[in-house]
């Protein structure tokens, strides 16, 4: 039996891993959209969280606050709001997204959340 991916998500230790940088990948739009973020994990060790077959990407990011950016919180989420909207939305356009996901993340430095909206994530080393 293959794990969930809410439930694989949920097992990383997100609680004060540190949030080093985040990027945005459209050089091939509409086949490759994907979202990666460099975390430090408590551990030390750094590692790419990569989210691929993205649909959408929402942030409000504070900045000015001269300490590493912490995470508070990162949950995966199936059922939301803004889910239901966007799946809807291509629904009409014969797209089923009955397998989108949304990857919320928060952190302790500067009250930031991050929202990505994919089908699946994986985690490598850089």
């Amino acid at each position: 039996m293959t794990e969930r991916i809410d439930e694989a998500f949920a097992e990383l230790e997100w609680h004060d891993a540190l949030l080093v940088s985040l990027n945005i990948d459209r050089s091939t739009p509409g086949e490759r959209d994907e979202v990666a973020l460099l975390v430090e994990w408590p551990d030390g060790r750094k590692q790419k969280v990569r989210f691929t077959d993205c649909y959408a990407f929402n942030a409000q990011m504070n900045f000015g606050v001269t300490a590493p950016e912490s995470i508070r919180a990162a949950r995966c989420i199936a059922d939301a709001p803004k889910l239901a909207e966007m799946r809807q939305r291509w629904m009409a356009l014969g797209v089923d997204l009955g397998d989108l996901w949304c990857f919320e993340i928060t952190t302790n430095s500067t009250a930031s959340e991050i929202r990505i909206f994919a089908k699946r994530f994986e985690v490598s080393d850089p």
